[in-house]
């Protein structure tokens, strides 16, 4: 019998010993990063109520196409440390880099970009996670 979505999702969750707490920390950990190399409007998304196939999106913004490269460059070498596989191969010379890590979905995006897809808005139902910042408990 054809087990649901739902189900198949805990078992690949369970069969590679990543737990539901282990890529919520991990997404946490991955804006951090972004924070950190001066990322701007970082926002965390929860989309497991809203969507069967997604589980989190990180959205930030970079100052420019280069400096979104560098972000991505950085999120891969955390993700990579991190344990997390890469699903595609990202076009890093485009002002919207996407991320796919299964479970964790990273867009970066320059300011005109993001201003022209509103992506959060997009994903407004969506529960927003909040995540510490360096220098915050």
């Amino acid at each position: 019998m054809c087990s649901s979505f739902s189900e198949r999702k805990v078992r690949k969750v369970r069969k590679n010993k990543i737990t539901e707490k282990t890529i919520l920390d991990t997404a946490k950990k991955c804006a951090e990063v972004i924070f950190e190399k001066k990322a701007a409007d970082i926002i965390l998304l929860d989309l497991k109520e809203v969507n069967s196939y997604l589980d989190y999106f990180l959205i930030a913004t970079g100052n420019s196409l280069l400096h979104c490269r560098a972000l991505a460059k950085e999120v891969q070498r955390f993700m990579h440390e991190a344990g997390f596989p890469e699903r595609t191969r990202p076009m890093l010379d485009s002002g919207w880099i996407v991320l796919d890590y299964n479970e964790i979905v990273v867009h970066l995006f320059t300011r005109e970009l993001r201003e022209y897809y509103q992506l959060e808005y997009l994903w407004a139902d969506s529960a927003r996670i909040e995540w510490a910042r360096a220098g915050e408990a």
